[in-house]
C-alpha cells in the first residue's frame, strides 16, 4: 500500500486541460502529484476537500516583488488568493539577482525574476531623473554585458517599461532583446510605450520587436494600456501576428483602474487629456493621504515631495477590460504592487475576480481556471499549472459557491473568501485564509 505525504480526499477536480469536472482524490509525495484516483489510501496528512473544487495553483506571470526589505507582504497577499508561482521584476523594474536573491531564499511562493531594463540603465549610470535620455552606444554595450551575465545566472528574461523610459531608442531595446533567444525558455515582458490614444503604436512596436529579434514578447497588462476604445483593434493585430508565426503572448488584470507611482512618466504633463478624465479620477493609494481623491494642489505637492506615492487611476473602460480578459490567449495576472501595505486590490484579489469575470462571460470552470493556470504556464515554459501525476503539487482547494475576491480600494489586502487550502510544493501553505508559519515556495533560477 502506497504511503503519501499528503492526501487531498473527495475532491472535484477542475483540470484546465479537460472539459469535465471529475470526482477523485490526490496523493502527494515529495512535492509532486503521485496519483489521482477515486480510491487513494489514507497516509501521512489527509485533508478533506468534500464540497470543494481542486485546481492547480494559480500562476502570476506579471507581479512586482522587488523590495529587498519586504519579502512578505506581496507574496502573502498573492498566496492567500491562490497564487503559488509568480514572475517578478516586470515593467522594467527587475533587480539584479545578486541584489534580490539574499532576501528571497525562503519565499512564500515559487518565484523567479526578470531583469529590468530600467535597472540596467541605472547600473550603467543613467538615473531615473534622466528617463527621457536615450542610452549612448557605450552605455548600451555595457547594458548588454550586464544583461548577458544575468541570463547566465538564471534571469527569466528581460522586462521593459517603455512608458517609464519614453525615449528609449529602438536600437537600445533590440540590442538587449536579441540576447534572449540564445537562452532557452526566456522571454521579453513589455509594458508598452504608450497607453490611451497611441496604444496601437506601442502594440505594433512589440510585434516588430518579436519579428526582428525572434524573442517571445509578452505584452503586459494589455487591457490597462488599450481600454480607451482600442482593445478590439489591439487584439486583432496580435492575433493576426500570431497567425503568421510571431511569438507573442499577453496578460491582463480584472479592474478598470491601474496603479503606479506618482513620480513616474505616466503622470507627466498631458495625462489628463490622454485619459480624458478629470484629475479626481486619481485616488491616492499609499501614505498619509491614502484613500483621498486628487486635486491639482495636492497633485503638485505630492509629485514634488513624495513621488513614490502609489496612485490608482480610475480611467479605463470596464467592458474593454472584460473583452481582453476573456480573449482565449490572455492570462490573468495581478500586476501586484504595494508600498508599505498600501496599493491596488489586485494584489489580493485579481485571480478570484478574474476567474469570476470569466464565469460571468459564460466560460466553464475549466475554461476560466485555464486562464490562471495552463495558459500562463505555457506562456512562460513553466512545469506547473496542470493536474496530472508528475506535476508539482501546487493546488488550490476552494468552495465554488463562496469563492470571490474581497479586496477593495479602501482595504486592498482583504483576502478572498471560499479558499480552504493553498498547497505549495506539496505542503499546506494557507489554511482557511491564514498563511501558515513556514514558507513553502522556492526561489527559482532559469537553467
Amino acid at each position: 500500500m502506497d504511503q503519501y505525504d499528503l492526501v487531498v480526499k473527495d475532491a472535484r477536480l477542475v483540470d484546465p486541460e479537460s472539459t469535465e469536472i471529475i470526482s477523485a482524490s490526490i496523493g502527494v509525495r515529495e512535492g509532486f502529484i503521485a496519483e489521482i484516483s477515486e480510491n487513494i489510501p489514507s497516509g501521512g496528512k489527509v485533508i478533506s476537500a468534500e464540497g470543494c473544487f481542486v485546481c492547480p495553483g494559480f500562476i502570476d506571470t506579471h507581479m512586482h516583488d522587488e523590495d529587498p526589505d519586504d519579502p512578505h507582504t506581496t507574496q502573502k497577499a498573492l498566496l492567500r488568493q491562490g497564487v503559488t508561482t509568480g514572475i517578478a521584476g516586470n515593467c522594467g523594474s527587475g533587480p539584479l539577482l545578486e541584489k534580490i536573491a539574499p532576501s528571497r531564499s525562503k519565499p512564500w511562493i515559487n518565484i523567479g525574476y526578470l531583469t529590468g531594463h530600467r535597472a540596467l540603465r541605472e547600473e550603467v549610470g543613467i538615473p531615473e531623473e534622466d528617463r527621457y535620455r536615450p542610452a549612448t552606444e557605450e552605455e548600451i554595450s555595457r547594458m548588454k554585458e550586464l544583461f548577458l551575465s544575468e541570463l547566465q545566472k538564471g534571469s527569466f528574461g528581460l522586462s521593459l517599461g517603455l512608458e517609464y523610459a519614453p525615449n528609449t531608442s529602438w536600437d537600445e531595446i533590440v540590442s538587449l532583446s536579441e540576447l534572449v533567444p540564445s537562452f532557452p525558455f526566456r522571454w521579453v515582458s513589455s509594458h508598452i510605450r504608450y497607453d490611451g490614444p497611441r496604444c496601437i503604436e506601442g502594440v505594433e512596436e512589440m510585434v516588430s520587436l518579436s519579428e526582428v529579434t525572434g524573442a517571445r514578447v509578452q505584452l503586459s497588462h494589455l487591457g490597462s494600456m488599450t481600454a480607451f476604445g482600442r482593445s478590439a483593434e489591439a487584439l486583432d493585430i496580435l492575433h493576426k501576428a500570431v497567425s503568421r508565426g510571431v511569438d507573442l503572448t499577453w496578460d491582463s488584470y480584472p479592474y478598470a483602474a491601474f496603479c503606479t507611482f506618482l513620480g513616474s512618466a505616466v503622470f507627466d504633463p498631458g495625462f489628463v487629456e490622454r485619459f480624458s478624465k478629470p484629475i479626481d479620477a486619481l485616488e491616492i493609494a499609499s501614505g498619509l493621504h491614502a484613500g483621498k481623491r486628487m486635486d491639482r494642489e495636492l497633485f503638485e505637492k505630492l509629485r514634488k515631495e513624495e513621488p513614490e506615492t502609489l496612485i490608482i487611476a480610475h480611467v479605463m473602460n470596464e467592458a474593454e477590460m472584460r473583452l481582453v480578459q476573456k480573449d482565449p490567449a490572455c492570462a490573468i495576472a495581478s500586476d501586484a504592487i504595494l508600498l508599505r501595505g498600501g496599493g491596488h486590490p489586485r494584489a489580493a484579489g485579481a485571480f478570484p475576480r478574474g476567474i469570476l469575470w470569466l464565469r460571468q462571460e459564460g466560460l466553464s470552470w475549466n475554461e476560466a481556471i485555464r486562464h490562471a493556470t495552463s495558459i500562463p504556464a505555457g506562456m512562460t515554459w513553466l512545469d506547473r499549472g496542470y493536474l496530472k501525476p508528475g506535476s508539482p503539487a501546487d493546488l488550490v482547494v476552494f468552495e465554488p459557491d463562496l469563492f470571490r475576491d474581497m479586496a477593495t480600494f479602501g482595504n486592498p489586502l482583504n483576502p478572498p473568501e471560499g479558499i480552504r487550502y493553498v498547497i505549495v510544493n506539496g505542503k499546506i501553505a494557507v489554511q482557511e485564509g491564514k498563511v501558515l508559519e513556514q514558507p513553502a515556495g522556492h526561489f527559482r533560477l532559469r537553467k
